[in-house]
């Protein structure tokens, strides 16, 4: 009996330390928030997803996901600053590790907070287990933020008709432009770009002087002397932590995802494939599929499939592009015709490309209604496009400026 005391006094004292420091901890999250967010106040502009997620209905919980480094903090941070009531911390912090999320959720709300955004949610185990308990709750509402391969429908938790996630892509040429150099350009529809591309490209045209500078340094929000080595440090936590949401990585296949990044960087177009992938690499044409797919999740990659014809079979071999600027940090000076057709994918996201049969003549791209070819000044008709996306500066007819088509979002 009298161990029995003994141990309940114990116990007593240690859910006595736990609740201190809960304090601690909820008192260090909210003075972080708070400072954060003033250091978020100094960006005046915002995403192009920023009006989109702010006006999602109340009974949705929101998510980001996206490639580290094109602004997700910021946006959280700027959207917390703009929230009644609201709290900012990352998932990934330290001190925090020792915790659930639904634990730092639930004493988040004790303390009087009723919106909860939560960073890099993805580096917690059971996070989307906690995000429905927390929801089914009514108790806060949390946006959360993490990596391109966050997926609801393989959490093993039903989030689907809780929460709505966005994918936030790369900075466009156009944040580039309104970020970096003062611009103001409002985003255009395809339709818009393609049939005003005369008057569009004569107000624009100092643009297209920043096009070989957003190649090398746009896409993200590095900037200065340390552009490289945060790039890199980017990509290294993106193939060694983020890819552990997909599968368990090992050294080898680590080292078969750089080998494959910087396959891609140095080819051509048109040259790269899965049978050429496996080739370079030593590795299985099954393996050079799912290393593909991996890297496209964690947004690195952008495949873009053949166009189907109906009653015949069409090889499903993609093409495949880096995400902007990657090419330009493993293999600078950049080529060419790799540059454009890597501008377009990134910001037209075609729906497929016209695989050419011997003795055809095709275009490039296929996207809605139109087909687009991508090439230099001096490209021509020859393979029946309905415009051509060129290097020039102004429009001829048809032949639409490719900075043009940086503006899409």
């Amino acid at each position: 009996m009298l161990l029995s005391v003994e141990a309940n006094k114990m116990f007593n004292k240690l859910s006595q330390l736990k609740v201190s420091m809960e304090e601690k901890d909820i008192e260090r999250i909210s003075i972080n928030s708070e400072k954060l967010k003033q250091w978020a106040a100094q960006f005046k502009s915002r995403r192009c997803l920023y009006d989109e997620i702010a006006g999602v209905s109340q009974e949705f919980y929101v998510g980001i996901k996206g490639v580290r480094g094109i602004g997700k903090t910021t946006m959280m941070l700027q959207l917390c600053k703009e929230t009644t009531n609201s709290v900012y911390l990352s998932a990934d912090a330290t001190y925090l590790r020792h915790y659930s999320i639904y634990e730092i959720a639930d004493a988040l709300r004790k303390k009087g907070f009723k919106t909860i955004f939560i960073d890099e949610i993805h580096t917690r185990q059971g996070w989307a287990e906690d995000l429905k308990t927390i929801y089914d709750e009514h108790a806060v509402r949390v946006f959360f933020s993490g990596s391109s391969s966050i997926n609801l429908k393989n959490t093993g938790a039903d989030l689907s008709r809780r929460a709505v996630v966005y994918s936030l892509e790369p900075v466009s040429f156009r944040e580039y432009l309104n970020i970096r150099k003062g611009m103001d350009i409002p985003a255009y529809s395809l339709k818009q770009i393609l049939e005003n591309a005369g008057p569009l490209s004569r107000k624009y045209l100092p643009a297209k002087e920043w096009m070989e500078e957003y190649m090398r340094f746009g896409g993200v929000f590095y900037s200065g002397k340390g552009f490289q080595k945060a790039l890199e440090n980017s990509l290294e936590k993106v193939i060694t932590k983020d890819l552990l949401a997909l599968r368990d990585i090992n050294l080898k296949y680590e080292e078969d995802a750089y080998r494959l990044l910087y396959h891609v960087a140095i080819s051509p177009p048109f040259e790269t494939s899965f049978s050429s992938i496996a080739s370079k690499l030593g590795i299985s044409k099954a393996f050079a599929i799912r290393l593909v797919s991996d890297l496209e999740s964690a947004g690195l990659l952008k495949s873009v499939y053949p166009c189907t014809t109906a009653g015949r079979n069409v090889k499903k071999e993609p093409k495949i592009y880096l995400t902007i600027p990657i090419r330009a940090l493993l293999a600078y000076p950049l080529n060419k015709g790799s540059a454009r057709e890597e501008f377009f994918v990134n910001h037209v996201f075609p729906e497929c490309y016209f695989k050419t049969e011997k003795g055809q003549k095709t275009a490039d791209f296929r996207t809605g209604e139109f087909k687009i070819e991508v090439g230099g000044t001096s490209k021509d008709f020859s393979q029946n496009p309905d415009y051509i996306a060129v290097d020039g500066g102004l429009a001829e007819g048809k032949k639409v400026p490719l900075f043009l088509f940086g503006f899409l979002y």
